[in-house]
């Protein structure tokens, strides 16, 4: 009997835990801090964290999971990209391909998936991303 009232527990934690992370992991993110020039971007966040792990883009909180996040503080983009410290990280603000943060990795990546499988339809065109008003 106790064993049971033990599982049940356990499946009532692990439920409220998945919970909580699904509250504190947004589905839809959109990106506006960094751009006059181009339209923010909104991008799905929840298939994103399916495809790939946090740190990928959260690459200074190694330890941010979909197990972790809601017991820790996220760090945005933006907290080192809009006005980077050190001249070698990328900005956000950058309109190049070569310079701007979200253009190196998320362009980078999107084209590494077509390739892998020409069925993904990530975009990899400025007007994919950003759109025309």
């Amino acid at each position: 009997m106790k064993k049971a009232l033990g599982l049940v527990a356990l499946g009532m934690l692990c439920t409220v835990l998945v919970a909580a992370n699904a509250e504190q992991a947004p589905e839809k993110i959109t990106l506006k801090s960094c751009g006059e020039k181009q339209a923010p971007v909104t991008f799905d966040h929840k298939a994103h964290g399916a495809r790939t792990e946090c740190k990928t883009c959260h690459h200074n909180q190694a330890d941010l999971t979909a197990a972790t996040v809601a017991t820790l503080e996220v760090t945005g983009c933006t907290e080192c990209h809009l006005k980077p410290e050190k001249a070698e990280t990328p900005s956000c603000t950058e309109m190049s391909l070569t310079k701007n943060i979200f253009h190196i990795k998320c362009v980078t990546c999107h084209k590494e998936a077509v390739k892998a499988d020409a069925a993904v339809k990530a975009p990899t065109k400025c007007t994919e991303c950003h759109p025309k008003a």
